[in-house]
C-alpha cells in the first residue's frame, strides 16, 4: 500500500471511530444514520483497494453519496455531516486543487438539491450544518495541500525523498562530529581511552563481519604480527555470550550502542586487570560506542553506494560500448572477406586485432568494475581470483605466490592495497609485453607487503604526472602504506611495484 493509501485508510478509520462512539451516545435515532455512513465508508474501502479507480474518483463518490444521506436523514444528521471533510481531504491528497473544489462543489450541489427535493423548505439549523461542515471540509482540504507533495508519491519516491532528508541532516552533522566518521580513527580512540584506564601492551577493536567471522577493525600501533592471535577467540566469545571476559591480563570487553554490540575490545595488559578497573572502562567507553556505531553504519552505506555505482556503470559498458565495439569487429571481418587486394588485407587485418585488443580491454574494465572485495575472502584469494583473471585474457603467464596468517587486515586496508595491486597487474599487462607476471602477497595482521613484477622488456614505469600513479599514492597514503615503483634494471628486466602496511616481525 502506498503512502497515500496508508493516509486515506487512517483518515477514514479515525473519523468512524470518533463520530460512532457519538453516535451511540446520542440515542437510537442517530445509531442508523451513523450505520449508513459506515456502511458508505466500508464500499469506499472495498473500491480504493481494488486500484480499479483513484482514490479521487472514489472520494467524489463517496461525497456524494454521503450529501444524499444528509439530506435523507435529516434532522439525524448531526453524526452524518462531519464525514462530509473525509472525501475532500482524500480527493485533495490526490488531485490537489482540483480534487478539492471538484467535491466541495459535488457535495454543496447535492446537499441543495437533495434537501429541495426531499424537505421543499429552508431550515437554519440544516443550512448552519451545512455551511459549517463544508467550510471544514474547504479548511482541511487547504491544509492537505500542504502535505500532498510527500503523501502522493509512490513508496519509491517516498524512499528517496525520505533518504534525501536523512542525507542532508547527515551532511550538516557531520561538521558537528568531534571524532568524525573514520571507524579506524575511532578505534584508535577506544583503545587511547583504554590505555589511560587499563595500561597496554597490546589491544585490538573487533567487528563482525556479514560471514560472522571476528575481523579486526585496528590494532595498537606497535603490535607484533601474531601477538594476538588469541584475540579472535576471546572476541568472538564476548559476542556471543554479550558479555565482559576477564582472564588475568587479557580482557574482552563489548561496546554496546542502543542495546546493540558494535565491536568488542580486546585488551592484553601489562598488569593483572582488576574488575573494577574492567567495570570503569566500560563506562567511560559507552560514547565512543556511539561514535563507532554511526562510523560503521555510515561506512556501509558509502560501500553499498559504491558497489551500486561501480555494477552500474558495468551494465552499461556491457550493454553499450561493449556491444557497439564487438559489432565493429562483424563488419570489419565482411570487409576481409571482400577484398583481394593484400596491402589492404594486411591493413585489414591489423584493424581487426585492434578492434579484438579493445574488446579484451573493457571485458576487462567490465571485470574490474564487478570485482570486489568478498566479505569470507581475504585479500590474498581475492587477489588470486585476480591475477586469473589476467591470466585468461593477456599472453602472460601468472605466478601467484600467497602466505596469510593469523586474522585478518581491516577492510579498509584490504581494499586498498587489493586496487593497488590491480593497478599494477593491469600496467603489466598492458604496457610491459613481458611473458611472466609474479604476484606475491604476505599477511601477518597488522603487517601486509603485496608485491607485482613483470618481466617485461618495455619500461612502463609511469611518469610523474600519471595519474594512475597518482591514484596509487593516495590510496596508500590513506591506509599509512608506504609504495615504491621500481623500473627495469640490467639485472632485473620488468617493473616491480611494491605496497607495505604496517611494520613486519623482527
Amino acid at each position: 500500500m502506498s503512502d497515500l493509501g496508508r493516509t486515506v485508510l487512517a483518515a477514514r478509520v479515525f473519523t468512524l471511530a470518533a463520530l460512532v462512539p457519538l453516535a451511540v451516545l446520542a440515542g437510537p435515532g442517530q445509531l442508523g444514520s451513523a450505520l449508513l455512513v459506515l456502511l458508505t465508508a466500508a464500499a469506499a474501502i472495498a473500491l480504493s483497494a481494488t486500484r480499479r479507480w483513484s482514490h479521487g474518483t472514489v472520494a467524489l463518490g463517496e461525497g456524494v453519496l454521503i450529501a444524499v444521506v444528509s439530506a435523507l436523514t435529516f434532522p439525524d444528521q448531526a453524526t452524518v455531516m462531519p464525514y462530509l471533510v473525509v472525501p475532500v481531504l482524500v480527493a485533495t491528497l490526490d488531485r490537489g486543487r482540483r480534487g478539492l473544489l471538484t467535491t466541495l462543489a459535488a457535495e454543496a450541489l447535492t446537499l441543495v438539491v437533495a434537501w429541495a427535493l426531499v424537505a421543499q423548505r429552508w431550515d437554519r439549523d440544516f443550512s448552519a450544518g451545512v455551511a459549517l461542515w463544508l467550510a471544514t471540509g474547504a479548511g482541511v482540504g487547504m491544509l492537505s495541500l500542504w502535505l500532498r507533495r510527500p503523501v502522493v508519491t509512490g513508496d519509491t519516491d517516498s524512499s528517496y525523498r525520505s533518504a534525501v532528508a536523512l542525507i542532508r541532516r547527515l551532511q550538516t552533522l557531520s561538521t558537528r562530529l568531534s571524532g568524525g566518521l573514520d571507524a579506524v580513527s575511532l578505534a584508535e580512540q577506544v583503545m587511547e581511552e583504554a590505555d589511560l584506564v587499563v595500561p597496554l601492551r597490546a589491544a585490538g577493536v573487533f567487528t563482525r563481519s556479514p560471514s560472522g567471522a571476528m575481523v579486526p577493525l585496528r590494532y595498537t600501533a606497535g603490535t607484533q604480527p601474531g601477538a594476538m592471535a588469541w584475540a579472535e577467540e576471546m572476541s568472538t566469545r564476548c559476542w556471543d555470550y554479550e558479555a565482559m571476559m576477564l582472564r588475568e591480563r587479557r580482557l574482552a570487553l563489548p561496546l554496546v550502542s542502543n542495546d546493540e554490540i558494535i565491536a568488542v575490545l580486546v585488551v592484553e595488559a601489562l598488569q593483572v586487570v582488576e574488575a573494577g578497573a574492567a567495570l570503569e572502562l566500560r563506562t567511560k567507553l559507552g560514547r565512543h560506542a556511539v561514535q563507532l556505531q554511526a562510523a560503521l553504519l555510515f561506512g556501509r552505506v558509502r560501500d553499498d553506494a559504491m558497489t551500486q555505482e561501480r555494477q552500474r556503470i558495468a551494465r552499461e559498458v556491457h550493454d553499450g560500448v561493449a556491444q557497439d565495439v564487438a559489432s565493429l569487429g562483424y563488419l570489419v571481418d565482411n570487409l576481409a572477406g571482400g577484398t583481394q587486394d593484400p596491402d589492404q588485407l594486411e591493413r585489414i587485418v591489423q584493424l581487426r586485432g585492434e578492434v579484438t585488443r579493445v574488446v579484451a580491454e573493457l571485458r576487462h574494465s567490465i571485470f574490474d568494475l564487478r570485482h570486489e572485495l568478498a566479505n569470507s575472502a581475504g585479500l590474498g584469494e581475492s587477489l588470486s581470483a585476480y591475477a586469473n583473471q589476467v591470466g585468461t585474457t593477456s599472453p602472460m603467464t601468472v605466478h601467484v605466490t600467497l602466505d596469510e596468517e593469523g586474522p585478518r587486515l581491516p577492510r579498509d586496508q584490504e581494499f586498498e592495497l587489493m586496487r593497488i595491486a590491480q593497478e599494477a597487474m593491469n600496467n603489466a599487462r598492458k604496457h610491459s609485453g613481458g611473458d611472466n607476471l609474479w604476484l606475491r602477497c604476505t599477511v601477518r595482521s597488522p603487517y601486509a607487503e603485496v608485491e607485482v613484477r613483470d618481466d617485461g622488456v618495455r619500461d612502463h614505469q609511469p611518469r610523474a604526472d600519471s595519474q594512475g600513479l597518482k591514484i596509487m599514492r593516495e590510496r596508500s597514503e590513506a591506509i599509512g602504506a608506504d609504495l615504491d615503483v621500481e623500473a627495469p634494471e640490467a639485472e632485473r628486466p620488468g617493473t616491480r611495484v611494491v605496497v607495505r602496511v604496517g611494520a613486519p616481525t623482527r
